[in-house]
């Protein structure tokens, strides 16, 4: 089967570029041929280089605009012609947002052909935060990464055609991490975007923090000089080391306490299951996505977003002892059904579902 990805623009490093790698990578095991379409280059090479079949089918002027009709009338030609010359899709996933599934409906519409391909859309985060959230009707089915993602699809489409998958986590090269037990090693794994991931909340959190505590900010971001200006007015950047970006942040790490995450919003919250997979619980806002993995007391906590002075209430019951930190093997436990294996298996289930309704 010819499974075509299609997205707007990845830049090559995050947890979608990390998504599609270990799809695309599980799905060719199975004997299925993936190709990778997207308007650009990435802006981090290495990522593409890692695909023997990724093509593009616009210019880097349109990676950063807005897709209005003319720009995807004219992407979906130009895709359309591609496959005219590397072969036809069996299925086509429309991936990350919404406009996607416009982009992949009008290109499917210009093939002659009589049994034309299946879409399916693959959300990667709330479509009402992407916006364009009609274009989901075009759509033939849905892949939905959380259940509350599933919800928000079905709000513009009806239940029916809604797929729960999840996703993936690659748990043959995890090693799990060694837990630090004097002192509170906290941790904090991507971007340094105020706007979603909300670290002002974090530190707002930590600053009236009593006891022995660190924080490691693995990742990098436009807002990181006025979250490093932020820590110094709390009085807390003498806790804090800046690790910068790293392309496998969890092989810099040999030992820590907790994870923490403080998102106004989450597509899935990959970070989360990654940490739980090494026996590392999470204490997280209760976002779309970590609310469905973490379980209270079970392996880790939630607090309401936003709430900084009950994320400050979690970490110094762990810290005075009045909350236990959960044990390695019941985090790794906890995440099982993340598997690469199991989220492709319900993929391909959900493909095969498809192409049966429509034939």
């Amino acid at each position: 089967m010819i499974i075509d990805i299609v997205l707007g623009y990845a830049v090559g490093i995050g947890g979608l570029e990390n998504v599609i790698k270990l799809i695309s990578d599980e799905l060719m095991k199975r004997g299925h041929l993936v190709r990778i379409f997207q308007i650009a280059p990435p802006k981090y090479l290495n990522w593409a280089e890692q695909f023997s079949n990724i093509y593009y089918y616009g210019d880097e002027v349109h990676v950063y605009t807005p897709l209005d009709q003319e720009t995807v009338d004219l992407f979906s030609s130009n895709y359309e012609r591609l496959t005219q010359f590397f072969g036809r899709p069996d299925v086509i996933l429309a991936t990350h947002t919404p406009v996607m599934s416009w982009l992949c409906r009008l290109a499917v519409n210009k093939m002659n052909l009589v049994n034309k391909p299946a879409v399916l859309s693959w959300l990667h985060g709330p479509p009402n935060v992407f916006g364009g959230e009609s274009y989901l009707k075009l759509c033939d089915a849905h892949l939905a990464i959380s259940n509350s993602i599933a919800n928000q699809i079905a709000n513009y489409v009806g239940e029916e055609k809604i797929f729960y998958i999840g996703n993936p986590i690659d748990f043959n090269n995890i090693t799990p991490l060694r837990r630090v037990k004097k002192q509170l090693k906290l941790i904090y794994v991507g971007r340094l975007d105020n706007v979603q991931k909300r670290l002002d909340v974090l530190f707002k959190g930590l600053e009236k923090l009593k006891g022995k505590w660190t924080l490691s900010i693995f990742g990098d971001g436009n807002d990181k000089s006025v979250l490093q200006d932020l820590a110094k007015e709390l009085g807390i950047d003498e806790n804090i080391i800046w690790q910068g970006w790293h392309d496998e942040p969890w092989k810099q790490l040999v030992s820590a306490s907790l994870l923490v995450l403080s998102s106004d919003f989450e597509g899935f919250g990959l970070v989360v299951v990654e940490s739980l997979a090494r026996g590392l619980p999470v204490v997280s806002s209760a976002s779309e996505g970590p609310n469905e993995i973490i379980r209270d007391g079970y392996n880790g906590w939630l607090f309401p977003c936003g709430d900084s002075k009950m994320l400050k209430n979690i970490l110094q019951d762990i810290i005075d002892g009045k909350k236990v930190l959960p044990c390695e093997e019941q985090c790794r436990k906890s995440v099982e059904n993340y598997r690469v294996e199991s989220v492709v298996h319900r993929l391909e289930s959900a493909i095969k579902d498809t192409l049966k309704n429509n034939n």
